[in-house]
């Protein structure tokens, strides 16, 4: 990643359970260097975005890079290069947001400082809440993870056992809630504030759901499995 008003590039390790802030302005890549599937969940305030309800990307090269759209004679006056580097630069990546990397290609190293400062892994840390044969949470804030404070985000990572129940609950601060199942299936349901239940449904893994403010919500794991 490149932060706002700096030049210089961080390169983090990331692994399973790792939550990383990433705030607004920083222009940032992601590699997998690994021999498996790589899954990341981005979440993120949308709603004053270009569109409404999506990430607002600004590709500076490539196939819609912003280079792209300058002439080769700003691009050339602008980074004190030729032409011939200036068009390299602006329209050799013909790739869009997701891109295979040639053979041979090497990219930086991490840096383990930065990724011990920047980066928090959920998994690793000691649960706030065990229950025998019930499960386990695990919240993470700005109290034990300052760089959150900067995207205005927490996280809770909820464990249940099979047949296992989180009690309804809701955010004392009203917030909204986004809910993505990594594991396991389960029944989920949510009540809205006038005592209606506005949902009843099934989840299984890579289901997303999005709790509105005010409104409750109670997970059941099914069985076997952990959700």
């Amino acid at each position: 990643m490149v932060f706002p008003n700096t030049s210089e590039e961080v390169v983090l390790k990331l692994k399973k359970g790792d939550v990383i802030p990433v705030v607004m302005g920083t222009v940032s890549w992601w590699f997998n260097d690994g021999d498996s599937e790589l899954v990341i969940v981005f979440l993120g305030e949308t709603s004053k975005s270009y569109i409404p309800g999506e990430f607002t990307y600004f590709f500076l090269s490539g196939a819609q890079g912003i280079m792209g759209g300058f002439s080769p004679e700003f691009l050339s006056r602008a980074y004190k290069i030729n032409k011939d580097e200036a068009n390299k630069l602006a329209k050799s990546q013909t790739g869009v947001l997701l891109i295979k990397l040639q053979e041979g290609k090497s990219m930086p190293k991490p840096n383990e400082n930065y990724t011990n400062k920047l980066v928090h892994n959920i998994e690793a840390a000691l649960p706030d809440i065990r229950v025998k044969n019930g499960g386990q949470v695990t919240t993470l804030t700005e109290a034990k993870f300052p760089s959150l404070g900067q995207v205005e985000l927490s996280t809770k990572l909820v464990k249940l056992d099979a047949n296992a129940m989180f009690s309804p609950t809701y955010t004392t601060d009203s917030s909204v809630q986004l809910i993505y199942v990594v594991k396991g299936i389960g029944q989920i349901q949510i009540v809205g504030i006038n005592g209606k239940q506005v949902l009843d449904i099934e989840v299984k893994p890579g289901h997303l759901l999005v709790v509105p403010e005010f409104f409750v919500v109670a997970k059941l794991a099914g069985l076997p499995s952990r959700i």
